[in-house]
C-alpha cells in the first residue's frame, strides 16, 4: 500500500510528541523539528502555515454582510476594505498566513456594497 499523494509536502506533525516530520510528498524525510522551532521565516521554501489569518476571515464576513445588511451597510464595507488590504500584504503567498483568497473575496465585496450603498442613498435623497 502506497502513501504518495497522500499529504501535500510540508511539516506534520508527530502525533503524541512536540515534533513535526516532513513529507516530500512521496515519502517521510529524516528530517525531525521541534514545534517551538516551527515559526515562520522568510528563507525558509518548505514551511507552509497552517494559521488563517484572522483580518482576512472577518474582512470577508464584513464584506458579505454589507451587502445584505441595511443601513449600517455602507460602514461594514468601508471597515472591510481596511482589514482586508491590511490582510493582503499579510496574506503573501509565502507568508506566513493563509487567507489571501478570503481577503480579496471581503475587498470585492466591500468595493461592491459601497457602490450599491451609495446609489440606494443617492435614489432615496433624489439627487
Amino acid at each position: 500500500m502506497s502513501n504518495t499523494n497522500s499529504y501535500p509536502p510540508r511539516w506534520h506533525r508527530v502525533p503524541d510528541t512536540d515534533q513535526e516530520r516532513y513529507w516530500d510528498g512521496t515519502r517521510w524525510t529524516d528530517a525531525f523539528r521541534s514545534i517551538a522551532s516551527s515559526s515562520f521565516s522568510p528563507g525558509q521554501n518548505n514551511y507552509v502555515s497552517d494559521k488563517y489569518n484572522g483580518q482576512a476571515i472577518a474582512a470577508m464576513v464584513l464584506g458579505i454582510c454589507s451587502l445584505v445588511l441595511f443601513g449600517i451597510g455602507l460602514i461594514l464595507g468601508i471597515v472591510g476594505i481596511v482589514l482586508a488590504a491590511n490582510s493582503i500584504k499579510k496574506c503573501q503567498p509565502k507568508g506566513p498566513y493563509k487567507g489571501r483568497g478570503m481577503a480579496i473575496a471581503g475587498l470585492i465585496c466591500s468595493i461592491v456594497s459601497i457602490a450599491l450603498w451609495t446609489l440606494v442613498l443617492i435614489a432615496l435623497t433624489g439627487a
